[in-house]
């Protein structure tokens, strides 16, 4: 049987026929159009706008409609800008003003005034955004609980949040694996701790676990994909204790660069946090609008298992990694899964669950010759570990050569 070597980049296949639309219409993602040709989204606006003149009360219908329309514009806006701006007012905005008069008052109207409506007052989209957050329902899907999650962090409504993060985990379209990765991150941190997290993906299993679940509370969170927002900044940083005000906005962001501002922003951090401030180890790439950070500020970052941390002195960060391995991860739940995977996952930030496992391999391996040396217990423990982990991404047609040989 052909092995599947597994990357990132997710295939996903999107069937044209009227059946298979309808059947799919629930779990539809606009990001899904990217992989077809422009031919082929023309033909869906057809078929959709053709639908909704047939069915005018069918919300999901005019999403997909609607979805297929932005996919439309954004095309033509990557290819010249100006005519980009010029059809939205052709065509987005007569679609939303089309929407209004069909289903006025629903979520599926609220949500696309909402994403594209723009540009709207600040007010306008924000009053769009609590209105479409009041009938969240069984029926709405991961990217959308994603979409709230990421304004209402900027907006720094905690109690709206919560309840948005409430309905989410819920809703069990958050995967189980992905909390545990999550709750083993903070775990590993000390206490009262600084996560700086690349974008929301970093971040919301964590707002889970702090806001739904109440764990690990004590954890900062920063959410740089936030950080542009002065009045984000400023509430993270009273948290941190640093002191901030409009000069030291101005200083940050001096340049018209947003990853100069970016990278200012985390020397800030780093030269005045009096709390440990700790980065994914995995997702350290996207950080500074996916450039990573500066060559000499990685020179002061040191792996501890899952995260790094960063310290202007060296330390002995191996006995720290072997402390989190030994005392606080909790690592068995990585041994079997005994629940169904979803379908389809339609999160916004989707990391594929069995990729978690590889990073603990990735990220924990480099203990195995120690643990042999000195600890064989241990050895024998965390060795076994891998290999059921291996076992698992085995029987799901993934090859494993690079896993099996971190146990020889």
């Amino acid at each position: 049987m052909k092995r599947t070597i597994f990357t990132l980049l997710a295939t996903v296949m999107m069937t044209v026929g009227a059946g298979a639309q309808e059947a799919e219409l629930a779990e539809f993602k606009s990001t899904n159009l990217w992989l077809l040709d422009s031919v082929k989204v023309d033909s869906m606006y057809n078929y959709w706008d053709a639908y909704v003149q047939a069915h005018p009360k069918e919300e999901l219908a005019w999403r997909k409609l609607f979805e297929v329309c932005s996919n439309q514009e954004y095309r033509l806006r990557i290819k010249n800008w100006e005519e980009g701006i010029a059809l939205h007012g052709k065509r987005v905005l007569p679609l939303l003003e089309r929407m209004k008069a069909a289903i006025p008052g629903t979520y599926q109207y609220y949500y696309c005034a909402h994403e594209g409506g723009y540009p709207m007052p600040l007010e306008t989209q924000h009053a769009l955004a609590d209105s479409a957050i009041a009938l969240l329902s069984e029926k709405t899907i991961a990217s959308d609980y994603e979409l709230w999650v990421q304004g209402l962090i900027v907006r720094r409504d905690t109690l709206k949040l919560t309840q948005v993060l409430t309905r989410y985990y819920e809703s069990g379209q958050y995967p189980e694996e992905a909390l545990q990765y999550h709750f083993n991150e903070l775990q590993g941190m000390d206490e009262g701790g600084l996560y700086i997290g690349a974008h929301e993906g970093d971040i919301i299993g964590k707002l889970i676990l702090q806001l739904v679940l109440g764990v690990h509370r004590d954890k900062i969170l920063y959410d740089e994909n936030a950080a542009m927002n002065p009045d984000y900044l400023k509430s993270v940083f009273r948290n941190i204790g640093i002191p901030f005000d409009d000069q030291t906005w101005n200083q940050l962001h001096a340049t018209i660069w947003q990853e100069k501002t970016l990278t200012a922003i985390m020397r800030y951090i780093f030269d005045h946090s009096q709390r440990p401030v700790y980065l994914s180890a995995h997702n350290m790439q996207q950080l500074i609008l996916g450039q990573g950070l500066p060559d000499e500020l990685k020179a002061c970052l040191y792996n501890e298992g899952l995260t790094m941390r960063y310290s202007a002195e060296p330390y002995d960060n191996r006995s720290v990694k072997r402390r989190n391995i030994e005392q606080r991860y909790r690592l068995e739940y990585l041994r079997m899964s005994f629940h169904p995977q979803p379908k389809k996952d339609t999160r916004r930030f989707s990391f594929p669950v069995f990729a978690y496992a590889m990073n603990y391999m990735r990220l924990l391996h480099d203990q195995l010759p120690y643990y042999k040396q000195h600890n064989r217990e241990r050895y024998y423990w965390l060795r076994e570990i891998f290999a059921d982990i291996i076992s698992q991404l085995d029987a799901m047609n993934i090859d494993v050569e690079e896993y099996k040989a971190y146990l020889l």
